[in-house]
């Protein structure tokens, strides 16, 4: 700030709370501005911790935006960025992009893809990014004539700053890009990254000691006044491009430019200055601007004044300047410096610039600055030095003291050419504290209930329970509405009020035919009106159409049907309730040697039974899953039956049975499964009978058992399994064909073998 003050002394990391004045103590203007610094940044640091980076009040809230042909318009209200309050006065309908009260007119307001500032209201199409700059302005009685006291003459006193505000376009991409608030595209990082540039200040350091009768020559800071200088960037740009300016007074002296220039090249201010020390001298370097100028960020028109007769300023005609070309309150500033400067690191001297009188500064290598970052430093006479913090003994490269740009979205729109479209907001809006209450379901809901024969409301077993807190603090007294919104049942009490631990409870009769309902809670006012977001309860009848039902793979009769009520009507339609499932069949058992059928319990003679079995299916059967794993035969032979068992074993007669799987070959013919017992087996059944005759069987044949594994055995497709399992009836016979409407079950048959 362009003020004329001794120095800032605000440093945030020292935490001090407030200022004391002491008796008969003198009054500084650093002492006084600290203080209003600390309860700035009080105040800011507050509220952007309730606020957060940027909001809106959902009352009262400003910069909305909204579109109307090629018009962009912003509601009037308040908004916080990082804890400055910003506001955009105008009528109702609002302050138009194109008109705002802190930018000049036809000003270019819209950044395009290639980098470039083109004003509105007509930009390329695109989806366009509408953001809100912020930053401090100071003012002075230059700037704004009201703030001087007339009735003491008009004196120049405080000075003031503004909060200014300019909403600007960026563009993002062409129509259709896929971008939304959240995202931080390159375009938006870059135009709010903060400049990099840091900058050291000290006093000229003394020379190698000579000794001490001898007072170092240079030393420290040589000027006769206090002075608080002001380095300013010029021209932005990294080191060795950038330029800057400095003054000793903190670039204070200015003037009003009220009229030339004349044919001579001489201006008149209202004012040539206090004194000889602070004001125009011939060979200084001024700069002339306006509020054009600084609300655009741009630097003024440096000129070199040729000569000074009392309020005329006279420069070079061949600068070509023009009141005109200042239209907003145009002014002269004194700068102490040559011209404008290149921010450079010199060689020499470790890298130090001087100004004057021993003062030094040092710009880092390798950072970038942004016209308008100043720092300002204080010189200080009975110190011999300048005030500045100290890095481990060295002068601090410190970033800029200022002018910070804050920055926040406000809204997407889109142009396609003829007029602004899609408008989204980006705003984040926030209650007042006393508007934080907040309803919630406490219990009560997700219940159900079984509609009674004949039909009748019933109540749900549970009440419907609410709260009503602000934060962590429940209401009591908050008046609360239950609506019933879905069905035709009813709530007791439908309004009341919270109790003293914030909740309210209704009991709730459902009607027996809606099969889903719902209560509606809402928060009422004073006046009975609702706020805030509503709470739903729901509740369902338990019915069986109500209930999901997911058919096994092998269930094919219930394909397709999704809740119970459906399989069980699928059911009811089948011949006694039961489904039946497809699978293979045994239809007969054929033996091959008398051709006649094979029966559970039948008695076969040993010839009969050499040629095989036949298993007849009505279905082809797949021959790798036909082996004598899953076809054969089993003979139980009495035990013990050798002498050596019997003399181990010596009982008076058979004590047990031991299962032999007869050698067979096993072939399939379409739908016909061969079951053939082996050369050897047929010997073995030819010579079984013989060898038992001394021995004392409780009768004369042996039990065998045919075995069929459902459950592996497959249809040439792969889509049944056999369905083998065998029912008795009377005289225990089977009945065929085989089956009982399962995915799979083996066929389990016993037959006699008898000598032939």
């Amino acid at each position: 700030m362009k003020a004329d003050t001794s120095r800032s002394s605000f440093l945030a990391s020292k935490h001090f709370r407030t200022l004391l004045r002491q008796q008969g103590r003198v009054d500084l203007d650093a002492e006084w501005n600290e203080q209003q610094d600390i309860l700035d940044h009080l105040r800011t640091a507050t509220t952007g911790d309730l606020v957060g980076p940027a909001g809106a009040p959902a009352a009262g809230g400003g910069f909305g935006v909204t579109v109307e042909g090629t018009d962009l318009r912003l509601s009037p209200g308040r908004f916080y960025l990082d804890g400055v309050l910003v506001e955009c006065d105008g009528p109702a309908a609002g302050v138009s992009v194109w008109a705002q009260p802190d930018v000049p007119a036809g000003a270019p307001i819209v950044r395009l893809s290639d980098g470039s500032d083109v004003a509105g209201p007509t930009p390329p199409a695109g989806r366009y990014l509408l953001y809100l700059d912020e930053w401090d302005l100071h003012r002075t009685a230059l700037e704004e004539p009201q703030v001087r006291e007339v009735a003491l003459g008009g004196p120049d006193t405080t000075t003031r700053v503004k909060t200014v505000w300019q909403a600007r376009l960026l563009r993002l991409g062409d129509l259709g890009a896929a971008v939304d608030c959240t995202t931080d595209p390159p375009a938006w990082t870059g135009l709010t990254a903060e400049p990099t540039g840091r900058l050291a200040a000290r006093a000229e350091p003394a020379g190698p000691d000579q000794g001490p009768c001898v007072v170092p020559a240079g030393a420290g800071y040589r000027g006769l006044e206090n002075q608080h200088y002001r380095v300013e960037i010029r021209t932005p740009g990294p080191v060795g491009t950038a330029t800057f300016l400095w003054a000793r007074d903190n670039a204070s002296t200015a003037a009003s430019w009220v009229a030339g220039p004349d044919p001579a090249g001489a201006i008149t201010v209202a004012s040539p200055g206090r004194d000889s020390v602070t004001g125009f001298a011939p060979g200084m370097w001024v700069e002339l601007t306006d509020d054009r100028r600084e609300l655009l960020g741009v630097p003024g028109t440096l000129v070199q004044l040729v000569s000074v007769a009392g309020n005329r300023l006279t420069i070079d005609p061949a600068a070509g300047t023009d009141l005109a070309d200042y239209p907003d309150r145009p002014r002269v500033r004194r700068w102490d410096s040559d011209g404008a400067q290149s921010v450079a690191v010199p060689v020499g001297n470790g890298g130090w610039l001087p100004l004057e009188q021993g003062v030094e500064i040092r710009f880092a290598p390798g950072t970038t600055y942004r016209t308008g970052d100043y720092w300002t430093i204080p010189a200080r006479t009975n110190l011999a030095g300048i005030v500045w913090p100290a890095d481990g003994g060295n002068p601090a490269a410190v970033p800029r003291h200022g002018v910070r740009h804050r920055y926040a979205k406000l809204a997407l729109v889109s142009f396609d050419g003829t007029s602004w479209t899609d408008p989204h907001d980006c705003r984040a809006l926030f209650p007042p504290l006393t508007g934080l209450m907040e309803l919630r379901a406490v219990s009560g809901d997700g219940q159900t209930a079984t509609p009674p024969v004949p039909a009748a409301p019933v109540a749900l077993a549970r009440p419907l329970v609410v709260g009503v807190s602000n934060g962590s603090q429940p209401v009591p007294g908050a008046r609360v509405r239950f609506t019933v919104s879905a069905g035709t049942g009813a709530v007791t009490p439908g309004q009341a009020v919270t109790d003293a631990a914030g909740r309210v409870q209704t009991t709730w009769q459902v009607d027996p035919t809606t099969p889903v309902q719902q209560v509606t809670v809402e928060l009422l006012d004073d006046g009975g009106t609702p706020f805030g977001l509503p709470v739903g309860f729901t509740a369902s009848l338990l019915t069986a159409a109500r209930t999901a039902y997911t058919p096994g793979a092998g269930c094919v009769t219930l394909a397709g049907t999704r809740t119970v009520q459906q399989a069980l009507d699928v059911l009811c339609q089948q011949p006694g309730g039961i489904p039946t499932e497809s699978g293979m069949h045994v239809e007969q058992l054929v033996l091959p040697a008398t051709g006649t059928n094979l029966d559970n319990d039948d008695q076969v003679p040993i010839p009969d039974l050499g040629p095989g079995i036949e298993i007849h299916l009505d279905t082809a059967v797949d021959p790798a899953t036909a082996n004598r794993a899953t076809v054969y035969v089993t003979l139980e032979l009495p035990f013990p039956v050798s002498g050596s068992d019997r003399e181990l074993w010596p009982t008076s007669g058979v004590s047990a049975y031991q299962p032999l799987v007869l050698a067979a070959e096993i072939g399939v013919s379409e739908t016909v499964i061969q079951w053939v017992p082996t050369e050897p087996a047929r010997e073995f059944l030819d010579q079984i009978f013989p060898a038992l005759q001394n021995l004392d069987l409780p009768e004369d044949r042996l039990l065998c058992r045919l075995t069929l594994k459902g459950h592996h055995l497959l249809s040439s497709d792969h889509e049944l399994h056999l369905d083998g399992d065998g029912f008795l009836t009377e005289g225990l016979k089977l009945v065929f064909p085989t089956g009982d409407a399962r995915r799979g079950g083996d066929l389990d048959l016993w037959f006699w073998l008898v000598e032939g």
